[in-house]
């Protein structure tokens, strides 16, 4: 899926219920900093509180740590919101590993993006199966 914008989005169609534990921690996080008061929170409270066959998530990376995040809470109805998810997990792994501290609990922590990387592996193993091999055509003389 592409938009106006030219992001290319790809569709999370399995592992939603991690996507929402990560959305209900930044809740909560908005929650203590008291930044409640805005339709954008609001939409995020509705999605994490729906079952997670009944909502779409896309996401189109843009940077090395930062995604595009577009959810609909009625799939089909072309009704979405989005906004732009920082992964500061993805990115505190990656500190840790330069510095040889491997063991550290962050890596045993979810984070969108290994919900993208699963997704797109996903993604390429469908495109894989399907594609088909061109057979050779006989010359014919005309």
């Amino acid at each position: 899926m592409e938009d106006n914008q030219g992001a290319d989005w790809i569709e999370l169609m399995e592992r939603k219920d991690e996507f929402l534990h990560i959305l209900r921690i930044l809740n909560h996080y908005y929650e203590m900093q008291s930044q409640t008061k805005n339709h954008l929170y609001e939409f995020r409270r509705q999605l994490v509180d729906s079952p997670p066959q009944k909502i779409q998530i896309f996401l189109s990376k843009i940077g090395k740590y930062e995604y595009f995040v577009k959810a609909s809470l009625a799939p089909g109805s072309g009704d979405f919101e989005t906004w732009v998810h920082i992964d500061g997990i993805a990115e505190e792994r990656d500190n840790l590993k330069v510095i040889g501290k491997i063991d550290h609990p962050v890596f045993s922590i979810t984070c969108l993006t290994d919900l993208y990387e699963s997704a797109t592996q996903t993604m390429n193993m469908k495109f894989d199966s399907e594609k088909k091999v061109a057979k050779r055509q006989k010359k014919s003389k005309i």
